[in-house]
Protein backbone atom coordinates (compact mmCIF):
# COMPACT_ATOMS: atom_id res chain seq x y z
CA UNK A 1 0.00 0.00 0.00
CA UNK A 2 1.32 3.43 -0.92
CA UNK A 3 1.29 6.26 1.59
CA UNK A 4 0.97 10.01 1.20
CA UNK A 5 1.41 12.87 3.60
CA UNK A 6 -1.23 15.48 4.21
CA UNK A 7 -1.71 18.39 6.50
CA UNK A 8 -4.93 18.81 8.45
CA UNK A 9 -6.15 21.23 11.07
CA UNK A 10 -7.97 19.73 14.04
CA UNK A 11 -9.08 21.05 17.41
CA UNK A 12 -6.39 20.98 20.12
CA UNK A 13 -8.50 18.73 22.34
CA UNK A 14 -8.76 16.05 19.66
CA UNK A 15 -5.02 16.21 19.06
CA UNK A 16 -4.35 15.81 22.80
CA UNK A 17 -6.68 12.84 22.99
CA UNK A 18 -5.24 11.09 19.97
CA UNK A 19 -1.70 11.59 21.27
CA UNK A 20 -2.74 10.09 24.63
CA UNK A 21 -4.37 7.12 22.94
CA UNK A 22 -1.38 6.60 20.67
CA UNK A 23 0.99 6.68 23.65
CA UNK A 24 -1.15 4.25 25.66
CA UNK A 25 -1.25 1.82 22.73
CA UNK A 26 2.36 2.35 21.71
CA UNK A 27 1.09 3.32 18.26
CA UNK A 28 1.78 6.14 15.86
CA UNK A 29 -0.67 9.03 15.67
CA UNK A 30 -0.72 8.73 11.89
CA UNK A 31 -1.75 5.07 12.17
CA UNK A 32 -4.66 5.91 14.49
CA UNK A 33 -5.77 8.77 12.26
CA UNK A 34 -5.63 6.53 9.18
CA UNK A 35 -7.70 3.87 11.00
CA UNK A 36 -10.27 6.45 12.08
CA UNK A 37 -10.58 7.82 8.57
CA UNK A 38 -10.93 4.32 7.12
CA UNK A 39 -13.75 3.55 9.59
CA UNK A 40 -15.49 6.84 8.78
CA UNK A 41 -15.25 6.19 5.04
CA UNK A 42 -16.68 2.70 5.55
CA UNK A 43 -19.64 4.12 7.54
CA UNK A 44 -20.31 6.77 4.90
CA UNK A 45 -20.35 4.12 2.16
CA UNK A 46 -22.65 1.87 4.23
CA UNK A 47 -25.02 4.77 4.89
CA UNK A 48 -25.09 5.60 1.17
CA UNK A 49 -25.88 1.97 0.32
CA UNK A 50 -28.68 1.79 2.89
CA UNK A 51 -30.07 5.05 1.55
CA UNK A 52 -30.09 3.66 -1.99
CA UNK A 53 -31.84 0.49 -0.85
CA UNK A 54 -34.42 2.49 1.11
CA UNK A 55 -35.02 4.76 -1.88
CA UNK A 56 -35.51 1.74 -4.16
CA UNK A 57 -37.95 0.22 -1.68
CA UNK A 58 -40.03 3.40 -1.75
CA UNK A 59 -40.39 3.20 -5.55
CA UNK A 60 -44.02 2.28 -6.36
CA UNK A 61 -42.88 0.08 -9.25
CA UNK A 62 -40.53 -1.88 -6.99
CA UNK A 63 -43.25 -2.22 -4.35
CA UNK A 64 -45.63 -3.56 -6.97
CA UNK A 65 -43.07 -6.07 -8.21
CA UNK A 66 -42.36 -7.22 -4.65
CA UNK A 67 -46.07 -7.69 -3.93
CA UNK A 68 -46.57 -9.63 -7.16
CA UNK A 69 -43.57 -11.86 -6.41
CA UNK A 70 -44.78 -12.48 -2.84
CA UNK A 71 -48.24 -13.33 -4.16
CA UNK A 72 -46.84 -15.70 -6.77
CA UNK A 73 -44.70 -17.46 -4.16
CA UNK A 74 -47.56 -17.68 -1.68
CA UNK A 75 -49.96 -19.12 -4.25
CA UNK A 76 -47.47 -21.74 -5.45
CA UNK A 77 -46.38 -22.98 -2.00
CA UNK A 78 -47.90 -25.50 0.28
CA UNK A 79 -47.77 -23.84 3.70
CA UNK A 80 -47.44 -27.27 5.28
CA UNK A 81 -43.91 -27.39 3.80
CA UNK A 82 -42.79 -24.37 5.79
CA UNK A 83 -40.57 -25.18 8.80
CA UNK A 84 -42.66 -23.20 11.24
Amino acid sequence: MAYSKMSVTIPDEILREIKEIAASRDAKVSHLVAEALAEKIKRIKEEAFVSQVNKACEDPEVIGQQRKMAGDIASSMDVRELPW
